[in-house]
């Protein structure tokens, strides 16, 4: 073989490795993609879930950087907090050392050809099943194949550069004997590993010179612990344009992992020697010591990243305080509209739909905010407006920008391969979205009346402010019902929303009998009777656009 051709194998087998993975990240993504929201739920909890969680998704997608990616958009998007995420970082480490497993049981063991071929013939049939999780399936065979078949290729040519003696000279300057070498591995697996953008990738190229006798097994090591570092660039990519927290997020992954690496240079050699007494082999060379050196750099892998995170989960909060130091909070960031939304959620319907989720509480908070002042002008009638009327109308702004960006958002989502459920959901957070802009347009209807109610020196009598802040307030606690299930959806509200719902319609009936009878008696005036009247009804407008949020959020709309 020449060396041209050699090269090209090489790269041609790596370019396989790193395209099978992605299809088969992306297609366990999309199989799993419904158990993903549960899980949020699980890393909202205390940090050895977060941990448990991180090594599950990874483990799951097979992809640390995909997990690191969907954790700095999960941080973005406000579904975690700092320290939550970092104790999922550290699972995450954990369950990226799967990839190394697979490839050092399987890639080591059998002849890879024999089983990539007909798992890709496998998986592209089954996607002609005909159902959406057949498609999804055999999305994750066919990219087993291809990972497989590139890793064939690589150790293929590998063989090959055994015969060079420029490649084994400069690989017995490679080695992790010393300090100096140590550092000099360390750096190499750091700088391959954010040029190839796939520490799994890495670490199968690792295994494969290991297994050839290319590099000796400190070498590999060290290598891997280089790795380790590299796959961090990913997320720190990932972050760049992001808000203050994701970059947080980003660099506590960066510093973990850092860190780690510094106190295992210190003990490198001890570790080794607890690596070769829990696994049995000699990994020297010969066909069977190849297998034997892929489980040492497999339980190495493993071994190091459970002992970083059992080291540092106690000091998940001190990470956390030195990635916002490296990262300070900025006025700037206070004043950004959009908090949520992220497009490299996109793909992914369940995150996305989540994130959107997160945008709509928000969406309304900023109206229930609107009402809080609305009331408060109402019930102080001779207080002058301007700044109160200055951030009802900035709400309103906001308001409206959301349902623009929400609406496009999720339109781009659905553009995306996804199920009839999730299709039917992004419609009614679609709607819900609408409803509650209107709920916007209303509470600046109730400002421009009271402005000019306030202009025109008009004057409520007490039992008709306290009628108008009664009904308010019922279309507040309207509010304060829907917000928490606009995250976590699934609780039926019907009972009680129809409950207020007849509540708000009953309340508007006899508040505008009472006001006809105060018209007849001589006790109010005309006009602000109609502006009392024009109140009444977009309170209660309000109180039918709550009424159709609670039926999307319970299912039947």
């Amino acid at each position: 073989m020449s060396t041209t051709q050699m090269v090209i194998q090489i790269a041609g087998g790596l370019a396989l490795f790193l395209f099978g993975m992605k299809v088969m990240s992306e297609g366990l993504q999309k199989v799993a993609g419904q158990r993903l929201r549960q899980t949020l739920s699980i890393m909202t909890g205390n940090r050895f879930r977060g941990v448990g969680t991180g090594a599950l998704i990874t483990s799951a997608i097979q992809s640390s950087s995909a997990t690191t990616v969907m954790l700095v958009s999960f941080v973005s998007a406000g579904l975690l907090n700092l320290t939550q995420a970092v104790g999922v970082i550290m699972g995450a480490n954990i369950g990226t050392t799967v990839t190394g497993w697979l490839v050092a049981l399987l890639g080591f063991r059998i002849k890879i050809a024999t089983m990539a071929l007909p798992a890709i013939a496998v998986g592209f049939f089954i996607r002609f099943v005909g159902s959406r999780r057949a498609t999804d399936w055999g999305g994750v065979i066919i990219g087993f194949g291809l990972l497989f078949l590139g890793l064939d290729f690589m150790k293929n040519a590998v063989g090959v550069l055994k015969e060079s003696p420029t490649v084994l000279e400069w690989m017995a300057n490679c080695s992790a004997h010393g300090f100096g070498g140590l550092l000099v591995a360390l750096l190499v697996g750091s700088l391959v590993t954010v040029i190839v953008q796939s520490s799994s990738a890495t670490m199968a190229i690792t295994m494969t010179l290991a297994a050839q006798g290319m590099i000796d097994l400190p070498t590999a090591c060290a290598l891997i612990l280089g790795e380790n570092i590299g796959t961090t660039i990913t997320a720190n990519f990932a972050a760049i344009g992001a808000s203050t927290s994701a970059k947080q997020t980003a660099r506590a992954h960066f510093l973990f992992n850092m860190i780690g690496a510094v106190w295992m240079i210190l003990l490198f050699r001890p570790f080794l020697r607890l690596v070769d007494l829990i696994v049995p082999g000699e990994a020297l060379g010969g066909v069977v010591a190849a297998a034997a050196a892929a489980d040492h750099m497999a339980a190495f892998h493993t071994l190091f990243n459970i002992t970083n995170t059992v080291l540092f989960l106690p000091l998940a909060g001190t990470l956390a305080w030195l990635a916002r130091r490296m990262v300070p909070e900025s006025k700037e960031e206070e004043t950004l509209r959009l908090k949520y939304l992220d497009t490299k959620l996109v793909p992914t319907a369940p995150l996305a739909i989540q994130a959107a989720r997160n945008e709509l509480k928000r969406m309304l908070e900023q109206v229930e905010s609107m009402l809080d002042k609305v009331l408060l002008l109402i019930s102080s009638p001779d207080k002058k407006m301007g700044k109160t009327a200055e951030e009802i109308l900035s709400s309103e702004n906001t308001v409206d920008m959301l349902e623009k960006e929400l609406t496009e958002y999720l339109v781009n989502v659905s553009r995306n391969e996804i199920s009839g459920e999730q299709s039917r959901e992004i419609t009614g957070i679609i709607n819900a979205v609408s409803d509650i802009e209107r709920m916007g347009d209303h509470c600046e209807s109730l400002l421009k009346l009271a402005q000019r109610k306030y202009d025109n020196k008009h004057v409520f009598s007490w039992q008709a402010i306290k009628e108008i802040l009664e009904i308010g307030d019922k279309v507040k606690s309207f509010i304060e019902l829907l917000k928490p299930h606009i995250i976590e959806p699934g609780e039926n509200l019907m009972p009680k929303a129809n409950q207020i719902e007849n509540l708000i319609d009953q309340m508007r009936m006899r508040m505008r009998q009472t006001h006809v009878s105060r018209l007849n008696e001589g006790s109010c005036d005309v006009v602000p009777g109609l502006i009392f009247i024009d109140m009444l009804t977009s309170f209660e407008k309000m109180g039918d656009h709550s009424y159709n949020i609670a039926q999307m959020l319970s299912g039947e709309r």
